[in-house]
């Protein structure tokens, strides 16, 4: 995953996450990052000229991304995901451009969005009837899958301390007993019934 993939992710997330009220919007455009000010009493200029570029850049670096790119995910989304959050993000970008209707850039940003949601349209068509693009995604969630439960086997195996040797003992065949401690070798009971018999003598 590139840094410009995570910025443009960030960039419609955040235009995602805009409410109704474009005077409460509270953005800082800096080059092509838009983000939320954490400042309560900024009062940022919006104007459709600052969101042009960050706009063109988000949309065309993850179309670029998804179409090009070997990545099963970007930036935890899955294909489906960041087409959906896409999607989202032409609808609010549609939506501001309604309230701002008298911009004069308003014009230049409804030919980039047109452009844009065209090359959506077909790589969401794409990936709806594409059988390869659903076997890959398929093929990792299973893969993932395996690999979680591989890395939860190696915690309990190799870190757990509640690990308890058994420990099998062995039955005395004279006495029946499975307490170790109590096993006689041959020699023992040999050595065991000449002490008996020197006592007899005794």
């Amino acid at each position: 995953m590139s840094k410009l993939d995570s910025i443009a992710i960030k960039n419609l997330e955040t235009l995602v996450s805009l409410n109704d009220n474009i005077e409460e919007y509270q953005l800082v455009i800096d080059g092509y990052e838009i983000r939320r000010s954490e400042d309560e009493n900024y009062e940022g200029i919006f104007n459709l000229k600052e969101l042009e570029y960050p706009i063109y850049f988000s949309f065309n670096q993850l179309l670029n991304s998804i179409r090009y790119s070997n990545l099963y995910k970007i930036e935890g989304y899955k294909t489906n995901q960041l087409l959906h959050l896409m999607d989202d993000s032409i609808d609010k970008v549609i939506e501001i451009l309604d309230k701002k209707e008298d911009d004069p850039h308003n014009n230049s940003i409804c030919e980039i969005i047109d452009e844009v949601d065209n090359k959506y349209l077909i790589l969401n068509e794409r990936n709806n009837t594409c059988s390869f693009w659903k076997i890959y995604e398929t093929f990792n969630d299973y893969l993932d899958t395996f690999s979680e439960a591989l890395m939860e086997c190696n915690r309990y195996l190799y870190i757990s301390s509640h690990y308890t040797p058994v420990v099998i003992e062995e039955v005395n065949q004279e006495t029946g007993e499975e307490n170790p401690n109590l096993i006689y070798s041959d020699s023992d009971s040999d050595t065991e019934g000449d002490c008996q018999e020197s006592k007899k003598e005794d």
